[in-house]
């Protein structure tokens, strides 16, 4: 593959089959590599540095003064205050996004891992044994998908009947960057809208749930706005939605393609579940890329970078460095150790919620693989068109219930 035909930018380049092999010319050949926006992007901006090593990865989300995240984390320029409304405190720096980012934590206190998980176990019962019941599935509608959204809608004290349309608005929001700006912009103000209505419910009606905390938070001896914590709201949801999401459904595709990694998580649940979903995570990568932007003059893996230059991590391509990872391309359920950027490169900006997907997931998995019998594939998996989630949007399956 020549390395000049290679358009990280271009959407024809996600539906093929060619990503693994672009990456590896990238790593080889120019791991900084300068990315003009092809005609097709759907974006007129200035281009930007794609990076794809997976030490340089690391070196740019580690270090927090040199790239900045104000700006935008994604590929089209914005400005400051949309930057803010599309991510919150995802798109701010220190100190005011530590400050932020605090009160999320105090809100995922070990009470609350407690009934995270208590919620996982019965999420997956529930959605699993009426797909058993049922005889066959969509899985990554049916199953994979609905499972982190009823977690998490109802750890944030969102009501049941909001699920369905919170699921749908996270993913116009996060595949916007092909579905069209327009729409993801809509999605992430009416998510803010619903977190900011709940909020005001929640002041004159304190319940004990995340947006009740939030709600009751200060931030240098003032409390938010009720649009601040709907900022908080759909940040939370957004996250929590679509990445578990994604590798649920992922997970059960590599499990019909490589079976013999099915059996060896079948046999033993508990006990391959801290290696398994690390790889997983890992192979799938849900998230694509992060962008950040250079505040000075700096210089990367030997390539001078200027002050204001976007600069953009591919996930995948770290995950899949030959300098990293002994054969990248296996998808191995006991790989071990594992550093992946499957939660981000490291850093202040690190998966605030990775704990969370390594702790429901496994549920999921083992209550698949305990109640269903013979999986087989009874159409072929759609994948979500985005080059920013490694989304699967349909799974369809079919089973002898076991």
């Amino acid at each position: 593959m020549d390395l000049q035909s290679i358009n990280l930018t271009e959407p024809e380049f996600w539906r093929s089959a060619d990503r693994v092999e672009a990456f590896r010319v990238l790593r080889d050949e120019s791991p900084v590599h300068w990315q003009e926006f092809s005609e097709n992007s759907g974006i007129a901006a200035k281009g930007f540095w794609s990076v794809t090593r997976y030490d340089d990865i690391v070196a740019v989300s580690t270090d927090s003064k040199t790239y900045i995240n104000s700006l935008g984390t994604g590929l089209r320029d914005t400005t400051e205050e949309r930057a803010r409304i599309e991510g919150w405190f995802l798109n701010m720096d220190a100190p005011e996004h530590f400050r932020l980012r605090q009160i999320v934590s105090k809100a995922f206190s070990p009470a609350g891992v407690q009934k995270m998980c208590a919620l996982a176990e019965a999420y997956s019962k529930e959605l699993v044994a009426k797909a058993k019941a049922d005889g066959g599935c969509d899985y990554a509608k049916d199953v994979a998908h609905p499972f982190p959204v009823a977690i998490v809608t109802e750890y944030l004290g969102a009501p049941r009947e909001y699920r369905a349309r919170l699921q749908e608005l996270t993913m116009t929001a996060l595949s916007g960057d092909l579905s069209g700006a327009n729409d993801a912009e809509a999605a992430f103000d009416e998510l803010n809208d619903i977190g900011a209505k709940l909020a005001a419910e929640r002041r004159k009606r304190p319940q004990d749930d995340v947006i009740s905390t939030i709600v009751a938070a200060e931030v240098d001896g003032h409390g938010l706005t009720d649009l601040e914590v709907g900022y908080f709201f759909q940040l939370l949801v957004t996250a929590g939605i679509e990445t578990t999401g994604t590798v649920g459904a992922h997970l059960l595709r590599l499990f019909l393609e490589n079976p013999e990694q099915m059996a060896i998580w079948a046999a033993d649940p508990d006990g391959i579940a801290p290696t398994g979903i690390e790889e997983a995570v890992r192979f799938i990568t849900p998230i694509i890329h992060f962008r950040r932007t250079a505040a000075v003059d700096t210089v990367l893996n030997g390539q001078a970078i200027a002050a204001g230059d976007k600069v953009v991590m591919w996930y995948p391509a770290g995950n899949q460095d030959e300098r990293k990872f002994a054969e990248p391309l296996k998808f191995d359920v006991t790989r071990n150790p594992n550093p992946h950027l499957g939660f981000g490169g490291g850093g202040r900006h690190t998966c605030l919620g990775s704990h969370f997907a390594r702790m429901e997931l496994p549920y999921l998995m083992k209550e698949t693989l305990q109640q269903l019998g013979k999986i087989e594939l009874s159409g072929e998996p759609i994948f979500v068109k985005s080059r920013f989630v490694n989304g699967l949007a349909s799974l369809p399956v079919t089973f002898k219930a076991a």
